[in-house]
C-alpha cells in the first residue's frame, strides 16, 4: 500500500535506534558527555530523559537495556507520551537536584565502585539497576525487570519526596500524608521491623537493613505499582504476599482507601498507566498539531483495539500497524464518517507500531501497543 520511500521515512522518524536494540524507542544513545567528571568516568553511553533524569550506561550493560530503562523513565515522566512531561515542577525539581540513573554491569563493577568512591552532593541516586535487573524482553515483569520499581524510586526520592514534603515527605516518622497512610499499612508506626506485625496490617516489610525513611519509599512503590495493575496476577500476588497483601488495584482500593486517594490524586500527576519499555510520543506531521490526539484503548490488548480519533477525525484514512522492525502486519482503511475505529487484529503477543495516515499518506499519529 505503501511506496517503500514512504517507509523508510516513517521508520527513520519514528525509531532511529531500532538498530541498536531489541526495543524501538524515540530516543537517543549518546557518549557518556561526563567522563572527565571522577564519579562518572567509567561509564561509556547515557541518555538524557527528557531532560530530567540521566540515565548512564557502562560496558557490560547492552544498548537495548539502555533504552530500555530510559524508555520506562520517560513513560513514568510523559505517561500519556506526547513529549511533555506531565508535571513540569517536577521536571525542574529532577533538573535542579541533577537526578541520575545509574545502570551497572554488575555488583561492585568498575562504574560502581568509581561513583561510590567519588560520591557528593552535585547530583540525586536514589537507586541503581544491575544489568541482570533489566529485562527488555520481559517489560515490568517483576519476577524478571526491576526497571519499574527502581526507576520510581529515583523519581520519587529526587523529585515527589522534595517537591510535595507535606505529602511525600519520609521524616519525622508520621509527618507526612505518605508517613501517616503507611503507620496504617503497617498496623502502628514501627520505627524498625517489629517482632511481629499486627494482624489487620496489609504491609509488612522485614527487612531489618530498611529503616523507616526507606519503608516508606517501598510502600510508595507498590502502591504506585500496584494501582497500575502490574502485579495482578497469581504467581506475582502469591509471591509478594508476604510483604504485601492488595495487589490487584481493586484491592488497594478498597484496603487503602487513604494511600488510593493520594496515588490518584489529580493534583500530583503521578503515572497512572504501566510502561511497557518503548518510548515513541505523539508524532504529527500535519500542518497543525491535533487539540485532542487520538486515544488508543486498552493498551496492552487481547487482539481488539479502539481508537477514538477525535481532532483526526476528518483527516485520518489508513490505519497501519507494524513490527518494530518495520514489517507491515496489519492495515484498513478508516470510513470517512468515523469518529473512533474498531480493529480486530490477530498477531502474535509483542510490541508494535499503530500508525494513523491521511489520504495522501502522510503519517498524523503513531504510539506504541501491546499486544497479550
Amino acid at each position: 500500500m505503501f511506496k517503500k520511500q514512504h517507509a523508510f521515512v516513517f521508520l527513520f522518524l519514528l525509531t532511529a535506534v531500532v538498530s541498536l536494540a531489541q526495543t524501538s524507542s524515540c530516543l537517543d544513545i549518546l557518549p557518556n558527555p561526563d567522563a572527565g567528571n571522577s564519579a562518572f568516568s567509567e561509564f561509556d553511553r547515557y541518555i538524557n530523559v527528557l531532560g530530567t533524569i540521566k540515565f548512564y550506561a557502562e560496558p557490560g550493560v547492552s544498548d537495548a537495556q539502555l533504552l530500555h530503562a530510559a524508555s520506562i523513565g520517560a513513560e513514568l515522566l510523559d505517561n500519556d507520551e506526547n513529549g511533555v512531561v506531565d508535571d513540569i515542577d517536577l521536571a525542574e525539581q529532577l533538573i535542579s537536584i541533577n537526578a541520575v540513573m545509574p545502570l551497572f554491569s554488575e555488583d561492585g563493577s568498575l562504574a560502581e565502585n568509581a561513583m561510590m568512591d567519588n560520591w557528593d552532593d552535585s547530583f540525586c541516586v536514589s537507586a541503581v539497576l544491575y544489568s541482570q535487573e533489566i529485562s527488555p524482553w520481559a517489560p515490568v515483569d517483576w519476577f524478571e525487570d526491576a526497571c519499574l520499581e527502581e526507576i520510581l524510586h529515583t523519581i520519587n526520592v529526587c523529585g515527589h519526596v522534595e517537591l510535595y514534603p507535606s505529602t511525600f515527605a519520609l521524616a519525622p516518622p508520621g509527618g507526612s500524608l505518605l508517613c501517616q497512610a503507611m503507620d496504617l499499612a503497617r498496623g502502628g508506626q514501627f520505627l524498625g521491623v517489629p517482632g511481629s506485625y499486627p494482624e489487620e496490617a496489609w504491609f509488612h516489610y522485614t527487612d531489618v537493613t530498611c529503616d523507616y525513611e526507606c519503608m516508606a519509599i517501598e510502600y510508595l512503590y507498590w502502591c504506585i505499582a500496584t494501582d497500575m495493575g502490574v502485579l495482578n496476577t497469581p504467581g506475582i500476588c502469591a509471591a509478594i504476599e508476604e510483604e504485601w497483601e492488595p495487589c490487584s488495584p481493586e484491592l488497594f482500593e478498597n484496603t487503602d482507601a487513604m494511600m488510593h486517594s493520594i496515588v490518584n490524586n489529580p493534583a500530583y500527576k503521578l503515572p497512572q498507566l504501566a510502561p511497557n519499555g518503548i518510548y515513541c510520543p505523539i508524532v504529527s506531521i500535519s500542518e497543525t498539531t491535533p487539540k485532542v490526539p487520538p486515544n488508543v484503548y486498552p493498551n496492552p490488548s487481547n487482539n481488539q483495539i479502539t481508537i477514538d480519533l477525535n481532532s483526526l477525525s476528518s483527516n485520518a484514512k489508513i490505519c497501519l500497524i507494524t513490527e518494530t522492525s518495520g514489517r507491515e502486519v496489519f492495515s484498513d482503511e478508516i470510513n470517512t464518517a468515523s469518529q473512533s475505529v474498531l480493529l480486530d487484529v490477530d498477531l502474535v503477543s509483542g510490541i508494535y507500531l499503530l500508525s494513523l495516515y491521511s489520504k495522501t499518506e502522510a503519517l498524523l499519529y503513531s504510539t506504541s501497543i501491546l499486544i497479550n
